[in-house]
This record gives C-alpha cells, structure tokens and sequence, in this order.
C-alpha cells in the first residue's frame, strides 16, 4: 500500500503544483487589462502606463512583466481581442 502511495503522490504533487503557480493568475490579468486597453484604442505606451498605476500594492512585483505582456497583446491579430487571450495564457502558463 506505501509504494502505490508514494507513486500516487508523486503524479499528484506536480500537478497540483503547477495548477497552483501563482504568477499565472496575477499577470493573465494583466493580459486581460491589455485586451480591454486595446480593444477600447488606447496605445500601447498609454495602456503599459495604466495598468502599472493600477497595480494594487501587494502586485507591485508584477509591473516589470507589464510591458512586455502588453507588447505581446498589442502584436495580435485584432479578429483574436477577447476573453480567450488572457484564458489561453493562464493555460499555458500552468501547464510550465
């Protein structure tokens, strides 16, 4: 019973992990805010400089992947602006 334990734990530990990774959902907001920016025609420089200011105090951490993930949004497609962008991030980032 040990052995199947262990085994289980070891498959299980990993996953729960990496749904667990906590830069993933902190800065597919910031990819979402970089949607919404877009979307309503802000530019970029505008739109980096908006969602740094809107950082609550306990993400500060987070502004130096501001630009770089608003850089990211603003070289999509305009046809792909929507939910699925931040969603598709946050996925692909747990799955690291």
């Amino acid at each position: 019973m040990r052995p199947m334990f262990l085994t289980v734990a070891l498959i299980v530990l990993p996953m729960s992990v990496m749904a667990q990774n906590p830069i993933c959902a902190p800065s597919g907001r910031i990819v979402q805010a970089a949607v919404e920016a877009r979307i309503e025609g802000q530019d970029s420089v505008a739109a980096i400089r908006a969602i740094s200011d809107a950082l609550p105090e306990d993400k500060k951490a987070y502004e130096p992947a501001v630009q770089p993930l608003v850089d990211w949004v603003y070289t999509l497609p305009a046809e792909q602006l929507g939910a699925e962008v931040a969603e598709a991030y946050i996925a692909a980032c747990e799955a690291q």
